[in-house]
């Protein structure tokens, strides 16, 4: 029985036949592509290897409950949440030439081996071998990124509850500072209240002096009476008991 494709395998694989038509693939195009289809760049005649592999990762990927996801107009495996850049592309090897005038240049050597990247800034990749091709890689390269995926899985768990205990304990010092500045404000007004408690009470032995000897001489007249009056109701207003 014939092998059947993956959906996104099969539509990669039409896709790529549309663009061998085309003369040259501008920017958009291939960013277009690498938003949608599989990151499969080699020639023609090694696209049945590319995508049988790529086919096999998919599928081996989905037995285990991870996906292909696309992300910043590039394809990812996803596993435990975390996602992995991924590449596939024919090798060219870089050599130095130099031309009829004795100047040497960079240039590439077009290989007929595939290479496989995972990564975005520092790559690890696999490549076909004199005795070992690519496909046998395939378990292992399953197995480098589980790994890599559950190890940043767990860091950021482990920041994530790091973070969650910082917040408890920011809060838990913001608390405290709230109730020692309540303290603090209860203790300020208790000592301002008895400082007027003894004020009121200064003034209202005062008031009561001034008045038995205004009394006792004949001299308290009505606007004494009334200065009398008017601070005991500002003695009243100070003591915090009344």
């Amino acid at each position: 029985m014939k092998n059947r494709y993956h959906p996104l395998v099969k539509k990669t694989k039409i896709e790529l036949l549309k663009l061998d038509k085309l003369k040259s693939i501008s920017w958009e195009v291939q960013q277009e592509y690498n938003s949608k289809f599989l990151p499969i760049s080699v020639e023609p005649k090694h696209r049945k290897r590319a995508l049988d592999f790529m086919d096999a990762l998919i599928k081996l990927l989905e037995e285990n409950n991870h996906t292909i996801q696309f992300e910043y107009k590039r394809c990812h495996i996803e596993m435990y949440g975390q996602l992995t850049e991924i590449n596939l592309r024919q090798k060219y090897h870089r050599k130095r030439v130099q031309n009829d005038r004795g100047y040497s240049f960079q240039s590439y050597e077009k290989s007929d081996k595939l290479e496989f990247l995972v990564g975005s800034c520092y790559c690890k990749s696999w490549i076909d071998r004199k005795i070992k091709k690519l496909e046998d890689y395939l378990q292992i390269i399953y197995d480098y990124i589980e790994k890599d995926s559950k190890g940043w899985a767990d860091l950021r768990k482990n920041q994530k509850l790091q973070e969650e205990q910082r917040e408890i304990e920011l809060k838990r010092e913001e608390e405290k500072a709230r109730i020692i500045e309540i303290e603090n404000t209860k203790l300020n007004q208790l000592i301002t209240d008895s400082e007027n408690f003894i004020k009121a009470k200064e003034v209202r032995d005062y008031l009561k002096a001034f008045e038995d000897e205004c009394r006792q001489s004949g001299n308290l007249t009505n606007d004494i009476e009334e200065y009398i009056k008017w601070g005991l109701m500002k003695a009243n207003i100070l003591d915090p008991t009344k």
